[in-house]
């Protein structure tokens, strides 16, 4: 493993136990001009690019709607160059459709995402993805994190021949803006491993329900060895000992690396009054080379 990914590589008990991903905000930090502010992050920053690849702010639930987008956008904007295809900021909220009905995203559901990361299109593969909590719903909702580098790691010694199928490319279904009146063009070409080589070691690009809607779509079946590979990575994924589960409160910031972690949600159900609302936000490194498909 090369020497940039050994950090990655935690457990859940590793995060509960680290300290270095968690920060304590101030309403004040709106009132900081951008370079004041880059350098009250540079912990954080260091922590996403060096440490656990995680970094929670929390203390900022006195701020109202607003202030807590415009401060979310500043901070993302420190961090990396925002990627706008959903726009600047995104609003997770629940539409009322089922991703099973429609192509839509998962986001814009009240179901579990599942253990994934962001963005299922071959070209869009932000680096770290920020999700700010505006409203939680009164059940469910929890947040998962999982090191998909750990996770990497054990299958590479347990289920070597599994991983090994987990870097062939397969097709996705394509979801984003735009994408409709050509998707199933789309499809065809949209191929990468869920695993991949990056000069920063192994990277993880996985939603397995679009993989399978997509080969369904295309009438191109996937192997059962496929098949079994992406129940072995489903299982380690949800494996207590490498995903942590937490709650993210109104006015809670958080990042993580889009390339090394996987995240999900639990189902919920809404307030009707006050539905659960976060924002989300996606940013790319102008430096960094993609990894190989």
């Amino acid at each position: 493993m090369p020497p940039a990914s050994q950090a990655f590589c935690w457990r859940a008990e590793d995060l509960a136990n680290r300290q270095q991903w968690r920060f304590v905000g101030q309403p004040s930090l709106l009132e900081l001009d951008q370079p004041a502010l880059r350098r009250w992050l540079d912990p954080l920053i260091q922590e996403l690019k060096t440490g656990s690849g995680a970094a929670l702010i929390q203390g900022l639930a006195g701020l109202n709607e607003a202030d807590l987008r415009q401060l979310f956008l500043a901070i993302g904007r420190c961090i990396g160059s925002v990627d706008t295809t959903y726009g600047e900021l995104y609003d997770v909220v629940d539409t009322g459709v089922s991703y099973l009905d429609k192509a839509i995203p998962v986001s814009q559901t009240n179901a579990s995402t599942s253990v994934h990361t962001d963005s299922s299109r071959l070209e869009t593969h932000p680096r770290w993805v920020g999700l700010a909590c505006v409203r939680q719903a009164p059940i469910g909702g929890g947040s998962r994190l999982v090191s998909a580098i750990a996770v990497h790691e054990h299958l590479a010694s347990k289920h070597p021949k599994a991983l090994q199928r987990l870097y062939q490319p397969f097709v996705r279904d394509v979801v984003t803006p735009g994408s409709e009146a050509n998707a199933l063009a789309l499809i065809a070409t949209n191929a990468f491993g869920v695993y991949a080589d990056a000069a920063d070691g192994p990277t993880l690009r996985y939603m397995r329900y679009w993989i399978e809607k997509a080969h369904e779509r295309i009438a191109r079946p996937l192997d059962p060895l496929d098949l079994e590979a992406f129940d072995l990575l489903n299982q380690t994924l949800n494996d207590p000992q490498f995903r942590y589960d937490f709650d993210l409160g109104p006015g809670d910031l958080l990042f993580i690396d889009n390339h090394k972690l996987a995240h999900d949600r639990d189902a919920f159900s809404d307030d009707p009054a006050a539905p659960r609302l976060m924002l989300r936000l996606w940013l790319n490194d102008p430096g960094e080379s993609e990894p190989r498909p």
